[in-house]
């Protein structure tokens, strides 16, 4: 009689056991480190990409009305109002640091909402646009909500409302605070996370000195709210020339505009989510900013008068 040994199963080994479950531990480590590479590469990507899209917007925007603005020299009539804001937007003590308003007179494409020769079109090509940055919710259009962003508005006035209200006057900021009111409503928005706004207007002027012939100089004039000795915080163009801070005596003065350099701080999503709960002093702002904002700057040709 034949008798089957059937053979005897042997299993895996602790040994065994360790070395494979370690070899999984550190493919899953891999996997993990690769992803997490992956997904900061792409939230670094996307940020970038919606930054670059929010300052384009506005720096094209500026562009434009920066490019056809309208000056007439020869008068003592206020032709454009730069400063920096005194009241300046966003949380508390998270402020903007430099929020330009503009106010300008410009040949704008889109006044009378872009009917151009239409029925709308009363035969007017000069309109005033301002410029403003607000810390509110542009979609629901409130103030203080969980949802506030810094957000660049641009209010353009009509032509006639223009040559009614505004042309012809010494103080254009006095004059458009009608419609300060309504610069800030949804219409007039142009992007959002504009954390900083500021202008560096440069000026090209003639300077004759005693016993020499005349000498073309050029002076660059920023408006910021920071201090130091060459910042001015308030600019002013007359048809007869520039006034700064309230001074309209200095060597430039009778100078021209020959272009402006206008920088943007666009914050990300995250960044604004953490000013609105977080305070940051000293050099933690500059800090916060390195980390979750980005910097872009144009420069812009003015037309000569």
């Amino acid at each position: 009689m034949t008798i089957a040994l059937t053979p005897k199963r042997r299993g895996f080994t602790l040994a065994e056991l360790m070395v494979a479950m370690g070899i999984t531990v550190l493919l899953l480590t891999l996997l993990v480190s690769v992803t997490g590479v992956a997904l900061d590469g792409w939230r670094l990507s996307r940020n970038k990409v919606r930054a670059s899209r929010q300052a384009k917007a506005a720096l094209d925007q500026l562009s434009r009305d920066f490019e056809s603005m309208v000056i007439r020299t020869g008068n003592s009539f206020e032709w454009f109002y730069a400063e920096s804001e005194k009241d300046a937007p966003g949380p508390s003590s998270n402020e903007s640091p430099n929020a330009a308003r503009l106010i300008m007179f410009t040949a704008a494409t889109d006044r009378y909402d872009g009917d151009i020769g239409g029925a709308k079109d009363k035969g007017g090509d000069v309109s005033a646009v301002g410029y403003r940055l607000f810390y509110k919710d542009p979609i629901t259009n409130q103030e203080g909500t969980d949802y506030d962003v810094f957000a660049l508005y641009r209010k353009i006035v009509n032509p006639d409302e223009t040559y009614d209200d505004l042309l012809a006057e010494d103080d254009l900021e006095g004059k458009f605070r009608r419609y300060d009111a309504s610069l800030d409503d949804s219409s007039n928005f142009v992007c959002e996370n504009i954390f900083e706004m500021s202008v560096v207007f440069t000026v090209e002027y003639t300077e004759t000195l005693a016993n020499s012939a005349p000498v073309t100089k050029i002076e660059r004039i920023p408006i910021l709210a920071t201090t130091g000795s060459s910042a001015a915080k308030e600019f002013r163009l007359f048809g007869t020339g520039i006034e700064v801070d309230g001074n309209d005596d200095e060597p430039f003065a009778r100078g021209r505009i020959v272009s402006v350099d206008v920088s943007l701080t666009v914050l990300t999503d995250n960044g604004i989510a953490t000013l609105r709960r977080a305070q940051f002093a000293g050099t933690q702002l500059e800090k916060f900013l390195a980390k979750n904002s980005y910097r872009y700057s144009k420069t812009i040709l003015l037309p000569q008068p």
